[in-house]
Order: structure tokens, then C-alpha cells, then sequence
């Protein structure tokens, strides 16, 4: 696929990826899931197997692939800004309710000799926060040789009463990374944080597509995962 078929063919991706993610009710099966691609696919004339083949010449033609999903980005941040514009047009792209919040650039290329190789970020509370928000972060490894890439991420909630809860990273799927943390419904944290960091081997080069962040009210069906996080308590002597 050329770069102008190629970037709109994602940028629809992405879109359908949105809607499954942020309206789960409406989605609750893999098949479902995998309808919503193919209606992609089928409208833009294209077959599984030829978007396989292009993402793999893109993989070997990496520095077309960044310009292609800069095109992609700034397609996307454009129809946000439309759909911001009419609040009532589109309950899914909601400001306040789910919303990508990822404060940096969604494209990191990270090589083994750079100085600075771990990814920081923080969000400071505002006044759209409330409880039990959940926080999703997600992200596409590219380029790793690693049979199982040693790549990283970790999601932090800081609260008034000097709990910490944090989420470590999820396992790689098909070179996405995704992992949630479900804050708590009875108390809204002061700042959400977190960090990406990769494992390098000897001149690897590495890159990081398509980050998001992405904010949802709180869920019964994410919950429970409350369970299998992990919280530390700051005491005044630790201060």
C-alpha cells in the first residue's frame, strides 16, 4: 500500500480501536471486535493479508513508517479538535468522560546509545478528574529483536493520604503493550504518573508507536482488577 492509502487506512483504525476501547458494553466479544476491523478493511478495499504484507515492508522501511504515522497523529488530533467542537455529536469522544490525556509525543524512536532511554510522564489532577477513573496505557513496540522484548511500563496513583498504588506492565501482545489502573471509587488521586523503559541489546534501535493514555469513568467490569494491584503507604517519617 502507497503512504496516502496507507495512512488513511489507519487513521480508521485507530478510530474503530477508540470505540471498542472506550464503549466495551457495545463490544463485548473478540468476534464483535474483529467485525469492527473488517467493516474497516472492506470499506477501504483492502485484505487482511495485504495489510500484513505493507506493515512488514513498512517494518524494513522504518523512517517511511514515522512519516506515515505522523500524518496519522495530526489526522487524528485534527478530527478530535472537530469532534471537541459539537459535545453533542458524539457521545465517545466525551471531554471529561474518556479522553487519550498521553501529555508527549505518541512516537519515540530509542536507540541503545542514547543518553536518555526511559520515557516519564506525570498527570496533575484537575477539575474533570472523579472517583474510580481508569487510566489505560497502550502502546505499539516496533523494530525489537528480542523474542520476548524486555520493554517495561508502570502506572502510578498518588493520594492525599500518602497511599501509592501502582500497576506494573502487562505482557507483550503482538508487540502491544497495554496496562490499566483502576483508582479508587471512594477517593481521586492527586497525580497519575508512570514511566516506559526498554531493555536494550547492543545497537538496537527501537520504537514506540501509537502511545496513548486514555481516561475512562469508572467501570464495574474493571473493578475488580483493584485486586491485583499493588499499593504502599507513605508514613510522615518517610516524608
Amino acid at each position: 500500500m502507497n503512504k496516502k492509502d496507507m495512512t488513511s487506512l489507519l487513521v480508521d483504525i485507530h478510530k474503530g480501536e477508540s470505540v471498542v476501547e472506550l464503549q466495551r458494553g457495545y463490544f463485548p466479544s473478540d468476534s464483535m471486535i474483529k467485525m469492527v476491523k473488517q467493516s474497516i478493511l472492506q470499506k477501504h478495499g483492502v485484505s487482511q493479508a495485504q495489510l500484513d504484507t505493507s506493515f512488514v515492508w513498512y517494518g524494513n522501511h522504518i523512517e517511511d513508517y514515522i512519516e506515515i504515522y505522523d500524518e496519522v497523529i495530526a489526522n487524528l488530533e485534527e478530527d478530535l479538535k472537530s469532534v471537541k467542537g459539537r459535545k453533542g455529536a458524539s457521545p465517545i469522544f466525551a471531554e471529561g468522560d474518556s479522553i487519550d490525556i498521553w501529555p508527549l509525543s505518541h512516537t519515540y524512536k530509542l536507540a541503545s546509545q542514547d543518553s536518555l532511554q526511559n520515557i516519564v510522564f506525570k498527570i496533575e489532577k484537575d477539575s474533570t478528574w472523579k472517583h474510580g477513573d481508569n487510566y489505560t496505557l497502550q502502546f505499539k513496540l516496533m523494530n525489537s529483536r528480542q523474542n520476548i522484548p524486555l520493554i517495561k511500563a508502570i502506572l502510578f496513583a498518588d493520594y492525599e493520604d500518602g497511599r501509592v498504588e501502582f500497576r506494573p506492565t502487562s505482557s507483550v501482545s503482538r508487540n502491544w503493550l497495554k496496562v490499566r489502573l483502576v483508582t479508587d471509587s471512594l477517593a481521586k488521586p492527586d497525580v497519575v504518573y508512570g514511566s516506559i523503559s526498554y531493555q536494550f541489546e547492543p545497537g538496537e534501535v527501537v520504537y514506540l508507536d501509537s502511545i496513548s493514555l486514555v481516561r475512562t469513568r469508572n467501570r464495574k467490569e474493571t473493578y475488580n482488577e483493584r485486586h491485583g494491584q499493588r499499593t504502599y503507604r507513605f508514613s510522615k517519617t518517610d516524608e
